[in-house]
């Protein structure tokens, strides 16, 4: 096959190289984005801020996490706005393409950039600013050509929700394999771990989306989308929010969801060092992700089980799973209260098992929901809009994360466990490749055994309680909000189908 980057288009159903290639991909840049969502703060706190004092570090890891927040709404701000872009310019090699290759490549530098470049005191802090921001922008070019490409592959609910599917799985893979092994691999060699990840997780990334770029097609765009593309102004990104009622009530519970969900993967090593103790901690978390995985992976094989083979609608199985969700984290909560955390380790990994399996298939129906708003955009304003949308999905992501951040920092401080992470620090910092002297200090440090009750209950509340109360609020919105259901659905495509033949006419 010849290599170009010329635009290739198809017709009808979707190519299977380009269906495989597409959802495969996903694997290796959502690795590459998790590394860095789940670790850079970890990175930050347990090595990049060593060496300093407690008040300058918390001053530091304080700072840092401001900046975090304000860069991931800042951001999601912009996203619209890459959306209009996306929107706007076609290429000759495509509409997606161009931005998903150029996302890839300046976002693998910068993230390269982020675990290597290190200068000390406030001058690392300056830095982490300027990457930061680099690697949210570049990675937001990638992200929302890539996202957009989905919706636009097929209208029929079937084939998306295979798609959704299929690409949820690949991505669950590359979520584990980073969020399983680093931290097995890091206690007492942190710094050189995190740099090694990121050189790894970011050079496969951008072979990954060059493949994808080479090799796939893209749907041919339909002529009168495509003038409305062209007419299109920048205030129509934002407008379609304020038009597309059911578009708005998807992205309140989005990012509901996603700030719920998110917060005990942000807890991460945190959670198993300061329970479990710094040299086993790592090893509970692989068991615990690899718990994630099999609940994420059962959740999305027995998805279309629910809804082809027993029949159930999307708003029905949405109910069981939440009412599953919710029951696994106050069940998650009262754990703090166990005596011997080692020995029920297992009735833990039971409660997260299905803590995850509920939240994985509330994302997927959360987002085929969102995909349904663009049929239903384009019945009622004649437009689909897909990069517009995805661009809002994205701006709710970053703004989810951004809580998330806060909401971390906040218990991570009201606990008083930042002191330990502080002395955790300094020890990787001062003894660099002494590996069984740092954990054998550290071990004195961390561990249920080691911490107080207090403090442990206000860190569990920080990723439980709260979890809990916006997986409730987002169950209660849908239920009462969310309109579109598989018959209306179907109705909407048909008369979209109908109304594009009279045309042609």
């Amino acid at each position: 096959m010849k290599l170009s980057l010329a635009n290739r288009t198809f017709e009808g159903e979707v190519p299977k190289l380009t269906k495989w290639l597409y959802t495969s991909s996903g694997m290796f840049r959502d690795a590459a984005y998790q590394f860095v969502s789940m670790f850079l703060l970890t990175f930050v706190q347990f090595c990049a801020l060593g060496g300093n004092s407690f008040e300058e570090y918390l001053a530091m890891y304080g700072v840092i996490s401001i900046i975090v927040i304000i860069l991931r709404i800042w951001d999601g701000i912009n996203d619209p706005v890459m959306g209009f872009i996306i929107e706007k310019c076609h290429f000759k090699s495509g509409k997606y393409r161009p931005w998903i290759l150029i996302g890839a490549l300046s976002n693998s530098i910068v993230s390269i950039c982020m675990f290597w470049v290190l200068p000390t005191g406030w001058a690392y802090v300056a830095c982490f600013a300027l990457f930061y921001f680099l690697w949210d922008f570049t990675y937001t070019m990638n992200d929302i050509a890539f996202w957009s490409v989905l919706p636009s592959l097929s209208q029929k609910e079937k084939v998306r929700a295979n798609l959704t599917t299929t690409l949820s799985i690949f991505v669950s893979i590359g979520t584990f394999a980073v969020g399983g092994l680093v931290p097995m691999l890091a206690s007492g060699n942190q710094e050189m771990t995190y740099k090694i990840t990121a050189i790894v997780t970011s050079v496969l990334f951008f072979l990954s989306q060059l493949i994808l770029v080479i090799f796939m097609k893209e749907k041919k765009v339909d002529e009168e989308e495509k003038k409305n593309n062209e007419n299109m102004k920048l205030r129509d990104v934002f407008s379609v929010l304020l038009k597309n009622d059911q578009l708005r009530v998807s992205i309140i519970a989005i990012l509901l969801f996603y700030t719920g969900s998110g917060i005990l993967v942000a807890a991460g090593l945190n959670y198993f060092y300061f329970s479990f103790g710094y040299a086993k901690g790592g090893d509970y978390q692989l068991i615990f992700t690899i718990v994630f995985a099999l609940a994420t992976f059962a959740a999305q094989g027995l998805y279309q089980v629910f809804i082809n083979k027993l029949k159930m609608t999307k708003m029905k199985l949405f109910t069981l799973c939440s009412l599953l969700a919710i029951g696994a984290y106050v069940l998650l909560f009262l754990f703090v209260f166990v005596p011997d955390y080692k020995a029920l380790f297992p009735l833990l990994c039971v409660f997260a098992f299905v803590a995850f399996f509920g939240q994985s298939i509330m994302s997927l129906i959360l987002y085929i929901m969102i995909q349904d708003t663009i049929d239903y955009n384009m019945y009622h304003r004649g437009e689909r809009r897909e990069s517009a949308i995805f661009s809002l999905r994205a701006f709710t992501a970053k703004l989810a994360g951004s809580v998330q951040q806060g909401i971390l920092y906040i218990f991570l401080a009201a606990s008083s466990l930042l002191v330990v992470s502080n002395k955790i620090a300094n020890l990787e910092r001062e003894y660099v490749g002494q590996k069984d002297f740092i954990i054998q200090q550290a071990g004195l440090l961390t561990g249920a055994e080691n911490i107080d009750l207090w403090q442990r209950v206000v860190f569990h509340v920080g990723f439980t309680v709260v979890p809990l109360i916006l997986f409730i609020i987002t169950f209660v919105l849908i239920r009462t909000k969310y309109k579109i259901t598989e018959e209306s659905h179907k109705e909407m495509l048909q008369a979209i189908e109908e109304r594009k033949l009279q045309n042609e006419r």
